[in-house]
């Protein structure tokens, strides 16, 4: 089993001024293969919030709250504050339409939220990082990882460098924190005629089946890492880059 590791980062997503004065923070958390919704509330308003009822909207990660009921007990009473976790579950009925070509995916989930005291519906979007949809079983046979790099065009593939922290700028340190959010090692190598630097292949697939391998070149001394990225899905290239840099830094 696997987890996520780091804490949620949670942002403001209603400030209090469209939702009859609840403050509420949102971030997205997995846990060994369960993904969550996590949600904080200050209650500045006059009255407890005892019953929420929540809907998402359809995204590009085919969320859907397992329960939408939220029930608070005890309640959150004025002028204090509270907690909630919503598991979620990945349907294909809730997988928005594909963008057109050449455009990426809206990395933000929609949702709205009913407060079932007041019949008060207020609406808030939380940015995803598409590292909490990454699956268990994302992992690759050296095999298979080699003919579906092959198979995916040379076009398709982007680059980048990404920095890493200093103490933690090695394959093994990416290796460690790539394996606690389901990106899995495939293959590692020296690089050629090059003293020092070492390659590292990578895995992963979302719990909606989108595959994405990567390879990272790295080179002692330096804090750094040369990322190359492929992928057939090539709407979410550019969320899904972003997820392995923030992985490989944090």
């Amino acid at each position: 089993q696997t987890t996520q590791g780091p804490t949620v980062v949670k942002t403001q997503v209603c400030d209090g001024s469209q939702s009859g004065g609840i403050v509420v923070s949102a971030g997205f958390d997995q846990q060994n293969g369960v993904i969550s919704l996590e949600l904080d509330f200050v209650n500045n308003s006059s009255a407890p919030i005892e019953r929420l009822a929540i809907q998402l909207n359809k995204s590009a990660y085919g969320l859907q709250p397992t329960n939408q009921q939220l029930v608070f007990n005890p309640p959150i009473a004025s002028g204090s504050s509270g907690s909630y976790s919503v598991g979620l579950t990945v349907t294909a009925q809730m997988m928005a339409p594909a963008p057109g070509p050449g455009q990426q995916v809206n990395p933000s989930v929609q949702a709205a939220i009913k407060n079932m005291s007041t019949n008060g519906v207020f609406y808030f979007a939380a940015p995803f990082p598409l590292e909490r949809s990454f699956s268990p079983t994302g992992g690759l046979d050296r095999t298979t990882f080699i003919n579906a790099w092959k198979s995916i065009d040379d076009t398709k593939e982007v680059y980048s460098t990404v920095s890493l922290p200093p103490g933690s700028a090695t394959a093994d340190a990416v290796i460690g924190k790539y394996a606690s959010r389901n990106i899995y090692q495939i293959a590692r190598r020296p690089v050629p005629n090059a003293p020092g630097q070492e390659v590292v292949y990578f895995s992963a697939r979302t719990f909606a089946g989108h595959e994405f391998l990567a390879e990272l070149t790295f080179k002692g001394g330096v804090e750094a890492a040369k990322v190359c990225f492929r992928t057939e899905a090539g709407a979410y290239q550019e969320t899904a880059k972003e997820a392995f840099e923030r992985c490989a830094r944090g």
